[in-house]
């Protein structure tokens, strides 16, 4: 019985476990934006370039951006080490053989929060996370402990 228990135990949870794998590096420190397009994909420069512009308000926010093309991870701003492709596609449900460019962002909860199939602005973005109750709390944190 207790061999039974143990093996529903783990074909339970160890699937769980691994789709997240690729994202236990920034659970509860970071949000993650994923830019998923091939390298030559214009939308996938638009995103580039307005990260770009936004170094600070990354900052602030504890964001770190990984743009991955095919089985490459590239870290568009903040670093992401040991981190694959796989896992991280795995991770946001997304289906490693579409095409074309999907930017999703990962809350520090591990949830999806944004999924969209062009460039998200940074008004878009800085808005949706501002608006989160962990952000606002954050925020709060950051303003009482000034001198």
């Amino acid at each position: 019985m207790k061999a039974l228990l143990a093996a529903l135990i783990f074909a339970c949870f160890v699937p769980g476990l691994a789709s997240t794998a690729g994202l236990d590096t920034f659970a509860w420190k970071n949000r993650v934006l994923l830019v998923v397009a091939g390298a030559g994909n214009s939308m996938l420069a638009q995103q580039r370039q307005g990260i770009a512009a936004q170094r600070a308000a990354l900052a602030e926010r504890d964001m770190v951006v990984l743009q991955v093309s095919g089985d490459t991870v590239t870290p568009l701003y903040g670093n992401a080490p040991g981190v694959t492709a796989g896992e991280l596609l795995n991770a946001a449900k997304i289906d490693p053989s579409a095409s074309g460019f999907q930017a999703v962002l990962i809350g520090k909860d591990g949830g999806v929060k944004l999924r969209q199939d062009r460039p998200v602005t940074a008004e878009a973005l800085f808005g949706l996370i501002d608006a989160m109750p962990m952000r606002a709390g954050e925020q709060r944190g950051a303003k009482s402990s000034r001198p």
